[in-house]
């Protein structure tokens, strides 16, 4: 078995989330350059506009204050790279299919046309279910969601310059308070 087959059913079997931190090394293993660092990012599996409306949730869910915000740190990126070099065929027609979903959802509620906070609002109402879409869109935005955040919890900006880092981990000590680990919370 070839190391990026294994890497492939690796991620499928233990989920995104665990495999978010591993993405970029192993993606310039495999000869690439890190996503965030490509220029003029074209995407592969979003369609123009729904990487666009991507960024613009990623950075309305994670805006930019005094540390980076999604979009800084290739959470769009990331996302599209994954998606397209590591889900099988079935997942990525899976995942396509409920980003156009959401594409065509987000379109009719004139989402591109609001404001930053009107569409904070909107999202919070889409989330706490104030807002029904769909069947499909609401799983389809929580699942992307979660993979901004995941991506920008292990993106190594703000892993090494926002939470506590150890790259290789120091003695397990299970009862601790904030402020003994250094008054914040621990990359993933």
């Amino acid at each position: 078995m070839k190391r990026r087959e294994l890497l492939k059913y690796t991620a499928l079997a233990s989920g995104t989330a665990v495999f978010a931190p591993l993405a970029s090394s192993i993606l310039a293993g495999c000869g690439r350059k890190p996503v965030e660092d490509i220029p003029n990012y074209q995407p592969e599996v979003f369609t123009t506009d729904q990487f666009k409306l991507v960024t613009d949730m990623a950075d309305i869910i994670l805006p930019r204050t005094d540390t980076p915000g999604a979009s800084d740190v290739g959470v769009p990126q990331t996302i599209d790279s994954i998606v397209g070099n590591v889900y099988e065929k079935a997942d990525q027609e899976q995942y396509k299919a409920g980003m156009t979903s959401l594409e065509r959802f987000m379109g009719e509620a004139g989402y591109t046309k609001m404001t930053p906070e009107e569409k904070l609002g909107f999202l919070r109402d889409f989330e706490t279910g104030n807002l029904n879409g769909p069947e499909g869109v609401v799983g389809a935005y929580m699942h992307l969601r979660q993979q901004i955040i995941a991506f920008y919890l292990s993106s190594e900006a703000i892993a090494e310059n926002q939470l506590n880092y150890l790259p290789v981990p120091g003695e397990y000590e299970p009862c601790i308070t904030l402020e003994e680990a250094g008054g914040k919370a621990w990359a993933i």
